[in-house]
């Protein structure tokens, strides 16, 4: 539950953790038995793992990482915050991370940002609205599939203010009723 898994993270020790490859890229073996013993050796307890919708990071690789005791955090960012993203498509993909040990999920990224909208983006629009209307979806299939949804980093300060941003989406989320994200989100 998000309890437990706050309780293990609030915990002194657990609190270091790193950002991996900013791709997909660095996945392979070779990558795993060079990075794996240095972030042992640095006491990582959670590792940033970024991810496309279309392929998965190879089933050894979070397997290994869930083994040396480090939380792996599973980012999608690559997609534009406002393009659609069948979850149907993306159900098998999101309930195998949870059969392999991933716990937390993370959509996009700077969702405050106007570089992370995409280039079809109406200005008239309100970005809580489309990154919620994106972002729901994604956030009620990873809670589906076992896990907990992470909401994403914002941009201090960001196209749209980061705090005021940040309290209206979790003031949308409880106008649309989304009771289960609002009792499971990580913040």
């Amino acid at each position: 539950s998000a309890m437990n898994l706050l309780q293990s993270l609030h915990n002194p020790s657990h609190r270091i953790g790193f950002h991996y490859f900013p791709d997909s890229l660095h996945y392979r073996e070779s990558d795993l038995n060079k990075w794996l013993p240095e972030l042992i050796a640095l006491g990582a307890r959670w590792l940033v793992l970024t991810s496309s919708t279309a392929r998965a990071i190879p089933e050894f690789f979070i397997r290994k990482v869930v083994e040396a005791g480090i939380e792996p955090i599973i980012q999608f960012s690559e997609d534009p915050i406002f393009q659609s993203v069948d979850t149907r498509l993306l159900s098998p993909l999101m309930n195998s991370y949870a059969r392999w040990g991933c716990k937390v999920i993370q959509f996009f990224d700077q969702p405050n940002s106007r570089s992370s909208w995409g280039k079809e983006t109406q200005s008239n629009t309100n970005p809580v609205d489309r990154f919620l209307d994106s972002w729901l979806p994604l956030a009620n299939l990873t809670i589906q599939s076992g896990m907990l949804p992470l909401m994403p980093s914002l941009e201090p300060g960001g196209t749209y203010w980061d705090t005021a941003f940040f309290l209206a989406t979790l003031q949308r989320i409880r106008q649309r009723q989304q009771k289960d994200i609002l009792e499971n989100i990580i913040l």
